[in-house]
């Protein structure tokens, strides 16, 4: 085990790497007539030529660092585009575009559920003018719909459809609410008007002008009691089968190793995989964290690098905040620093095991939807603002966010309501919204590093979830999974269980300074940050200029706001808090 005593900083990926490796792509209805400009900075065009005297229907480009296949179908005349990383257990990769479009053209599409991984499938079926798009499972591939001048136009980012020129709409201030109160965009509609993602589970098409999904999968919900060796049995069969489909093309992956349950299984699971080289990285930010993925790499025999901060996590990253695909501003987190040990090399996600294997995400403040006598909405939107803890309310005009609220529950109210027949509401919402929208960041925020391989997100897991009691699945039952197929670390506590007294102390964050400077130079602007009491405000940031660490988080909060208004202004987007 190698311990690196420098800040992890300096291990960052370089800036130009990731400018000029960007994993991007965007495509939009061609003209007939009209010769190719390409309106995406840093793309290159990869449209399939013209074929047996048809013309291109859909133009497609990508930048240096998209992993992008194509396949030109013969009998149909269909061009298939591959953007991301798709699998299935029981077809080979090789013929995996043309099995799609088979059961595309096929009419009925329930078999793609069984297509494992994160992607956007393009078809460009030129014989009839039609364009049809499949999203994974999940919806966890950013694609971003809208149209143009009638013409189709589609993408993986928002500002960048939007620095290419074309009418977003306007904001959407459902989701700038929800962003706002929430942390993430409970709407799943983005920030601009016409430019929503696309649907998880769908197979969309653009027709003559007009656009609809149609999801390609079900979920049937219920209250199944299975004994523990049954669960255990059909929750390991289904995640080693995805992680099998995964990864039997590849010969090397990273892995961020933590000191939980979920990595540790996906070690194991890797390691047993013969001719594929691993290589662990813990960033360890608590010591109980080192300390347990330790144990974990002598027990598999697993080469481990623990990167330790310098005491301030936000010391890691060059720039700790950046845009999602959806258009707001968020945090990088550890997985990041990770995945950027090794850019280019697939990495092993934890990310989806913890609402798969354990019961956290079916409750609400620690109960099921049974033992709730209050509106699931309700109660939802009140978890999830006490567990903000890196928000400062107080200094927000109390109308605004009266306003936001209001909002945020009509929206979850719609939510809860489409899977209210599952009997696992909660649950429900978590994976398309809070999974899809929020946490999905775990692996969206190092996309232009290196790919994300995520075992434990399928519909097979998902609907073998939603057909069990919720009350079946604990750390308990996760402990016993572990112990039962990988006993070599039976004797491994969660981290959460090490108790360490030598834990590096917490040091500010270079951060800190600079945050609260761009906010209180923002604020010269008058019309700047409307929804701020900056009597309250400014006397806050000024401390934390000197290095106040109490006030700390109200650097971090309220340049999370500015960022996103300075976005706007810079790009002329018409913005105002008070739209709310």
């Amino acid at each position: 085990m190698e311990l690196l005593d420098t800040p992890i900083v300096s291990k960052s990926i370089p800036a130009p790497w990731v400018e000029s490796r960007t994993n991007a792509v965007f495509a939009w209805g061609a003209e007939e007539g009209v010769p190719f400009s390409n309106p995406f900075e840093g793309t290159g065009r990869i449209t399939i030529p013209p074929r047996d005297g048809v013309g291109v229907g859909l133009e497609v480009v990508a930048g240096g660092g998209a992993n992008v296949e194509t396949y030109f179908d013969e009998p149909s005349g269909c061009c298939v585009y591959r953007w991301g990383i798709v699998a299935h257990p029981d077809v080979a990769q090789s013929e995996l575009l043309k099995w799609i479009l088979g059961v595309v053209n096929g009419g009925d599409a329930s078999a793609l559920c069984q297509a494992v991984g994160t992607f956007i499938i393009l078809i460009d079926d030129r014989r009839n003018r039609r364009v049809r798009m499949v999203s994974d499972v999940l919806g966890l591939r950013p694609w971003h719909v809208g149209q143009h001048r009638g013409r189709l136009v589609c993408g993986s980012d928002v500002w960048s459809i939007q620095q290419a020129g074309f009418d977003m709409g306007g904001v959407n201030y459902d989701a700038v609410a929800a962003w706002v109160r929430m942390i993430f965009d409970c709407t799943e509609k983005g920030l601009f008007k016409n430019f929503p993602p696309i649907g998880y589970g769908v197979v969309a098409t653009w027709d003559a002008g007009g656009y609809g999904e149609l999801r390609y999968f079900k979920i049937e919900g219920g209250q199944e009691t299975p004994g523990p060796g049954e669960l255990i049995e059909g929750m390991h069969r289904r995640i080693s089968r995805t992680f099998d489909a995964l990864t039997r093309d590849l010969d090397r992956v990273s892995i961020a190793l933590s000191g939980g349950f979920d990595s540790r299984y996906l070690a194991a699971l890797g390691v047993e995989r013969k001719g594929l080289k691993i290589e662990a990285f813990c960033v360890c930010d608590e010591e109980s964290e080192g300390i347990a993925a330790d144990m974990v790499a002598r027990a598999l025999k697993l080469p481990l690098q623990v990167l330790r901060t310098d005491g301030s996590v936000w010391n890691m990253y060059a720039e700790p905040f950046h845009f999602t695909p959806g258009g707001f501003p968020i945090t990088k987190q550890l997985s990041h620093v990770a995945a950027s040990q090794r850019p280019g090399v697939p990495c092993l996600s934890g990310f989806f095991g913890d609402p798969m294997n354990r019961g956290s995400l079916d409750r609400l403040e620690e109960k099921l939807e049974r033992e709730i006598r209050e509106d699931l909405p309700v109660v939802y939107h009140r978890s999830f603002l006490s567990n903000h803890t890196l928000a400062r309310f107080d200094l927000l005009d109390p109308k605004v966010i009266e306003r936001s609220d209001r909002r945020i529950l009509e929206v979850l109210r719609r939510r809860f309501a489409q899977w209210t027949h599952t009997g696992h509401p909660i649950l429900g919402v978590s994976l398309v919204a809070q999974q899809r929208h929020y946490m999905s960041n775990n692996i969206l925020q190092h996309l232009h590093v290196a790919e994300a391989i995520i075992p434990f997100a399928s519909w097979e897991s998902i609907q073998f979830k939603m057909r069990n009691d919720a009350a079946c699945f604990s750390y308990d039952v996760y402990g016993k999974l572990l112990d039962t197929y990988f006993p070599q670390m039976s004797h491994i506590p969660h981290n959460s269980k090490i108790v360490c007294g030598n834990d590096a102390a917490v040091r500010p964050s270079r951060c800190t300074r600079k945050w609260a400077m761009a906010v209180l130079q923002g604020l010269l602007r008058s019309n700047s940050m409307s929804l701020l009491n900056r009597r309250k405000a400014v006397p806050r940031l000024m401390g934390a200029m000197t290095g106040r660490r109490d006030v700390e988080v109200v650097a971090m909060f309220l340049y999370r706001l500015h960022l996103l208004e300075e976005r706007c202004r810079r790009r002329e987007v018409a913005f105002d808090w008070n739209e709310i």
